[in-house]
């Protein structure tokens, strides 16, 4: 379990991160979209601050949608890498030092919340295994994280018709609250994907009470959808992350 919770760490960066909903966290729009079709796959490129680093390249992902019921989209994820770059990838976030206790905390929380499992029979290719829902239509994104995939309490993503200052809040079982805030819409194209820049609109969250992450700002585009995050550890540092539809480029 030494090195695990990087793996797991690195899912949860590509699933998009509770139980009533309603004003801003209400979407309609179309559920036929392009972006949404069943066998659409999609890829994850990283960088830790700013930096492309070679081990990240070595992660061997598979992403593709398996269900679209009425706008409930259904994702299918596989992740495997060898040791020594698991290793590599420890060392560039910065979560090497960690006690082996603290990281089995880790690996225990990411699997719990994302309600992953991970194959360490082959020790020199650990894999990663998760199954996740998302509500996708026209007019914007919801995930089911907080509510523990039940679909009738959605928290909004992001929905295209906001504008900056638009709050979507969201009250969980314990009675805490998890607010995400849209910080920018730009008129311009702001983000590179694969071979274009597109415009963006983007939504921070803070997380005080996850072991790693202090910040995620969630990056989408209408067309696009979930295009990126970028995410802020409690050291300091920055992962960006960059999601590729790959039957839209």
């Amino acid at each position: 379990m030494k090195k695990y919770y990087i793996l797991v760490f690195l899912v949860a960066l590509v699933l998009f991160s509770c139980e009533t909903a309603t004003g801003p966290n209400d979407i309609g729009g179309d559920t036929n979209l392009d972006l949404t079709k069943v066998g659409s796959e999609f890829g994850v490129s990283l960088k830790v601050q700013g930096t492309h680093i070679p081990a990240f390249e070595n992660i061997k992902d598979s992403v593709f949608i398996t269900k679209n019921d009425n706008g409930i989209v259904t994702f299918s994820g596989k992740f495997s890498l060898d040791t020594l770059s698991l290793k590599q990838i420890d060392t560039a976030m910065g979560t090497s030092e960690l006690p082996d206790e603290v990281k089995h905390q880790i690996v225990d929380y990411f699997l719990a919340k994302y309600n992953a499992t991970i194959d360490t029979t082959d020790k020199n290719e650990f894999k990663l295994f998760v199954d996740f829902k998302l509500k996708i239509t026209s007019e914007g994104i919801q995930d089911f994280v907080h509510s523990n995939n039940d679909l009738s309490k959605p928290f909004t993503i992001v929905k295209y018709s906001s504008n900056v200052g638009d709050k979507y809040e969201f009250t969980k079982s314990d009675g805490s609250k998890v607010t995400r805030t849209v910080v920018t819409k730009n008129p311009t194209e702001d983000w590179s994907l694969a071979f274009w820049n597109v415009k963006t609109i983007r939504v921070e969250e803070v997380n005080t009470n996850d072991p790693l992450i202090s910040k995620i700002t969630y990056i989408a585009n209408h067309k696009f959808g979930l295009v990126g995050a970028i995410v802020e550890m409690k050291d300091g540092r920055i992962i960006q992350n960059t999601i590729l539809p790959w039957n839209m480029l």
